[in-house]
């Protein structure tokens, strides 16, 4: 340390000495030590027993080997009270907790923790490898903080393990001039660092009117009151924020009911009968995955919203659409390595896609969440699917998982629900392999004229729909493949009068140019010359 650091320190211990450990919260603080180790090896014993004989230990493990802050709640719920708390409300589990509705369950939570614990207790030389796998599988924005499993590994083996927090890692590096974050990983430095500061500083701290405890526990209260009561504004400190004190409630997010959606809505919307709806609801439900094909201007999108906004009316789900391209990846759906610029220095970590985040947010909802997959065959749906195909297999297999690169273990969880969208006309439709076909259902579309005639009517335009119906229907027994049949939302506009001509002209024609490149005769038929004057006259 230099000179002027241990100078420094010696100034403010002293002032923390004349001004804290004396006082009532002083007192109590100083008493606090070893009442709650006393009390974490009592909670540790207990739960290890019944884990040993065979006992579900999720709910015990949470709220006894975590540290909470001093409330009334806490302690009716029989949670490990602690000075240094990093939960405040604790982990509000409720009726999920017997639901594996998570990536990472409530069991494998426990189940991470109590083996991280039991792993350092029995063998403190593993601290870093036990810490560097727990992070690895356990994401940060849960169990990554410093100061959550350190207090118990601290209450254990108070002479192999400090109970590092997000006061004490600030004064660490300051003093040590380290740059330690406050996630887990860093435990196993920052605990040897701190080991290797307290020893250096002992003299430091043994001068008269010191409270005669345990030096690690001195420290501690020293870095407490530092930063917590003093507030001291470190100069030229160049270590990374610390976040405030994190709350966890598991799923907690207060969440607004979506507004009921009933299927006769639907059905007024869609054109489509409420028998053939509910049919493709089942359907939707019984799978798990669905696809809507059918050639252009047919509605599959649209129909995909509504069904999307039936499926989670009522209920606390949610629904997203992506859209598919030739250029679209494994990586981009799933997850894969991007570049990432961290202090000027370009890095690359493996980020998770749009559905791996989709499902993330899913898992913490009670009701049906909804991912719509527009042109869904417009990309490589092999390679951007990978190992998912296993999962999509028994969706309600709760044990079916995949391991991912990252080494994550990954599920869909139950209440996902994917609608697919297939233009019939888009020659991609070829890379839809037969191993993907049989795990989804398909909902086949055609042009629905009946759906035309409603919406004019519906909406008074006055044009004469009955007319450009027959049109179309020549147009569509001249093309003679239900693939790529001519549909009806270009015409779903309530200024049809004034658009027809541009529509027909610059959308129909060009996509029938196409289809009858080798036949001009049948092409001449449907120009808008020719057909003009009889849906207008």
């Amino acid at each position: 340390m230099l000179a002027e650091k241990k100078a420094e320190f010696v100034r403010l211990f002293q002032e923390f000495v004349s001004s804290y450990p004396y006082t009532p919260d002083g007192l109590r603080h100083r008493a606090a030590y070893d009442e709650q180790r006393q009390q974490g090896r009592r909670n540790f014993e207990a739960i290890a027993s019944a884990a040993e004989s065979g006992k579900d230990v999720t709910e015990s493990v949470i709220w006894q080997l975590l540290p909470y802050e001093d409330s009334h709640t806490n302690r009716q719920k029989g949670a490990w009270v602690h000075i240094n708390p990093c939960t405040t409300q604790g982990l509000l589990w409720t009726s999920k907790l017997s639901k594996d509705l998570s990536l990472i369950t409530p069991v494998r939570i426990s189940q991470l923790i109590i083996y991280l614990v039991c792993c350092c207790n029995d063998d403190p030389s593993q601290l870093s490898s036990a810490c560097r796998n727990f992070s690895e599988e356990m994401p940060a924005s849960l169990f990554g903080e410093i100061g959550i499993l350190t207090p118990i590994l601290n209450a254990l083996r108070p002479d192999d393990f400090l109970a590092i927090n997000h006061k004490s890692i600030q004064v660490i590096n300051y003093f040590a001039n380290t740059s330690y974050s406050k996630k887990l990983i860093d435990y196993s430095s920052a605990n040897f660092t701190g080991h290797e500061l307290i020893e250096e500083l002992t003299k430091e701290m043994h001068q008269n009117g010191a409270p005669s405890i345990r030096d690690d526990d001195l420290f501690d209260m020293f870095c407490h009151w530092l930063v917590e009561i003093k507030k001291y504004d470190f100069p030229c400190n160049e270590v990374p924020l610390v976040d405030e004190e994190i709350v966890f409630e598991y799923a907690v997010e207060e969440v607004k009911l979506q507004p009921e959606y009933s299927l006769n809505q639907c059905a007024e919307e869609t054109g489509f009968q409420t028998t053939q709806l509910a049919q493709w609801i089942h359907t939707i439900n019984r799978k798990g995955q669905t696809i809507i094909q059918g050639p252009p201007g047919t509605g599959k999108t649209f129909l995909a919203q509504k069904l999307a906004q039936h499926l989670i009316g009522g209920g606390d789900g949610f629904s997203d659409i992506i859209q598919f391209h030739p250029a679209y990846t494994y990586e981009d759906f799933i997850e894969g390595l991007r570049p990432i610029t961290q202090n000027g220095q370009l890095t690359y970590s493996i980020v998770p896609g749009r559905f791996l985040e989709f499902c993330k947010k899913a898992e913490a909802r009670e009701d049906t969440c909804v991912l719509i997959i527009d042109e869904i065959n417009r990309a490589n749906l092999s390679q951007v699917f990978g190992e998912l195909m296993y999962l999509l297999d028994d969706r309600q297999d709760t044990k079916r998982f995949i391991t991912l690169a990252s080494g994550q273990k990954f599920r869909i969880p139950t209440n996902v629900r994917i609608i697919g969208t297939m233009n019939t006309a888009d020659r991609s439709i070829a890379l839809v392999d037969q191993a993907l076909r049989r795990r989804f259902a398909f909902i086949s579309l055609s042009p629905n004229y009946e759906l035309l005639q409603n919406y004019h009517s519906r909406e008074e335009t006055g044009f004469p729909v009955d007319k450009l119906i027959r049109i179309l229907e020549n147009v569509n027994r001249a093309i003679n493949n239900k693939h790529y049949e001519l549909g009806i939302s270009f015409f779903l506009t309530k200024t049809l009068a004034g658009d027809i001509q541009d529509i027909w002209k610059m959308e129909i024609e060009p996509y029938l140019e196409e289809y009858f490149f080798d036949n001009q005769e049948k092409m001449d038929e449907f120009l808008w010359d020719n057909v003009a004057l009889l849906i207008l006259w």
